[in-house]
């Protein structure tokens, strides 16, 4: 009889087989486990805010778990064995780290958070809400302000190119040069005697001689608007330096005719008011000097260089001009209607001096901006000597009047202390008798100078007053003025009593009464 095989070492030996496989399987299954632990430890790491860091370094250090075998027997002939791990669930960890997570707020939610949401105080709320207000009211301030900047400085732009295109047109209106055929044109034009120049000058005379009559001097200037003197005599001086007979004569008739009836309506005006007496303002033109020369050689060179120059009115210096021209020959007219041939002589004269300085500045200011014409025998001189030439008789009659000027200054000059010293005299005489001197009047004679006086005061003078005062004026000519006729004094006498309410008082003149007298 056979025996039975041993079977229980049997399975034993194959448990033992199947044990050890199995615990190589776990402990390769454990190498797993862990090497996906640490994979995922990392990625939590990785994805997790730093918050969290610790509690994945805890997980990933914690301890792995302890294996335990499980034999379950199924049939008498099979054993099972298992092995059982108290692995943790990574749904766990999972979970724990979604809750840490939420736990934490992020940054953006807070900052977007409002204070019902935060569940703060109400007072905190409402400063939150201030401060936030206040921020919003900074920031609209900050870009309104900006805007305005920006603004500012678009208009400062703005205005930086207007000045610089203003600079621009001024530069280019300063630069403008002198149009030679139109300035040439122009001065021929006004050289013609047209309806205009007459009509024109017709209604200046009058003007300037009813001012004369009146002495007002406002008149007399109002006058100076309308005159036309000054285009004849430009076109003279063009004449001259271009060489240009025809025009020279055309332009010098233009002249003669402008003067005689310019006089011939002072003369009208004047007869028809023979009663009026003579003014300050016609004497003062009978007695020209070399003053009045200077005054029309300046007035000649600012008209001719506005006739050329671009940039001036021709009108306004126009009425300079006519300053010197239209009231003395106007004052001529008026004097040979009263009778008074040789003041007439001398405020011819002065237009005379004035008509030929202003010619020659008009002609120097032509030449000198090339306003000139050549012929073959000026090329073989010096231009200005060839100026020279063509102006000799112009300079002639300078130098002659230039002289005659200069001496009648002198003379006026002389006389006008002569006269002060007359005037002095007898008011000095006077001061402690109580009269005051308050006019004079100067006459000459074939024989002796006649001194006309008026006197005011309290006391009547006499005729030992009168020698006395001729005596003191005699002995100042001696010394002084050796080559005056002698004089005669005459008196005359306004007597001035002082009355009061009470005719017991009797109050003499002072100082301030004579002041007011002579006055």
């Amino acid at each position: 009889m056979t025996k039975p095989k041993d079977t229980s070492s049997d399975k034993l030996t194959a448990f033992q087989d199947s044990t050890e496989i199995t615990d190589a399987k776990d402990t390769a299954a454990q190498s797993d486990f862990l090497t996906q632990t640490d994979t995922d430890i990392s990625m939590i790491e990785e994805t997790e805010d730093d918050d969290l860091d610790e509690t994945v370094e805890d997980t990933a250090c914690a301890q792995p778990p302890e294996a335990k075998v499980k034999i379950e027997s199924l049939a008498p002939d099979v054993v099972v064995a298992s092995l059982e791990t108290s692995e943790p669930e990574e749904d766990s960890v999972e979970n724990e780290s979604q809750a840490h997570s939420e736990d934490v707020p992020k940054q953006e939610d807070i900052e977007l958070e409002t204070p019902q949401e935060l569940d703060l105080p109400e007072q905190e709320s409402d400063e939150l809400t201030t401060y936030q207000s206040s921020t919003e009211s900074d920031d609209t301030q900050d870009e309104v302000n900006k805007e305005e900047d920006r603004e500012e400085e678009v208009k400062e732009k703005k205005e930086a190119k207007l000045e610089s295109y203003k600079q621009f047109v001024a530069e280019q209106f300063s630069n403008q040069t002198v149009d030679y055929p139109e300035v040439r044109v122009t001065i021929e034009a006004n050289a013609l005697p047209s309806k205009m120049y007459f009509i024109m000058n017709i209604l200046s005379a009058i003007i300037a001689s009813y001012g004369l009559v009146t002495n007002s001097a406002a008149v007399v200037i109002g006058a100076m608007l309308v005159a036309m003197m000054l285009g004849p005599i430009t076109g003279v001086a063009l004449a001259i330096i271009d060489h240009r007979m025809p025009l020279l004569r055309k332009s010098i008739l233009t002249v003669l005719s402008g003067v005689t009836l310019v006089v011939l309506v002072g003369f009208i005006v004047g007869w028809l008011h023979k009663d009026q007496s003579l003014t300050a303002e016609i004497l003062s033109r009978t007695q020209p000097t070399s003053m009045d020369l200077m005054i029309a050689l300046a007035g000649g060179t600012a008209g001719a260089y506005a006739m050329v120059s671009p940039h001036l009115s021709v009108a306004v210096v126009g009425v300079a001009v006519a300053t010197a021209l239209v009231p003395p020959l106007a004052a001529s007219g008026i004097l040979f209607a009263h009778g008074e041939p040789q003041l007439g002589l001398g405020a011819l004269l002065l237009a005379a001096t004035n008509i030929i300085a202003i010619q020659f500045t008009n002609a120097l200011v032509l030449w000198v901006l090339g306003f000139r014409r050549l012929v073959d025998d000026d090329y073989q001189s010096n231009t200005y000597l060839t100026f020279l030439q063509r102006n000799a008789v112009t300079l002639l009659l300078l130098g002659g009047l230039g002289t005659y000027l200069t001496i009648n200054l002198q003379t006026n000059a002389k006389q006008q202390a002569f006269e002060n010293n007359v005037k002095e005299t007898i008011t000095t005489y006077f001061t402690d008798k109580g009269n005051v001197l308050t006019n004079t009047q100067f006459d000459v004679t074939d024989e002796r100078q006649v001194v006309r006086a008026i006197i005011r005061g309290e006391t009547t003078p006499s005729a030992y007053d009168v020698r006395q005062i001729e005596t003191t004026i005699t002995q100042d000519m001696t010394k002084n003025f050796p080559s005056y006729l002698p004089i005669k004094l005459q008196l005359r006498y306004l007597p001035v009593q002082v009355i009061e309410s009470d005719p017991l008082i009797q109050d003499k003149l002072d100082e301030t009464d004579a002041a007011i007298l002579t006055n």
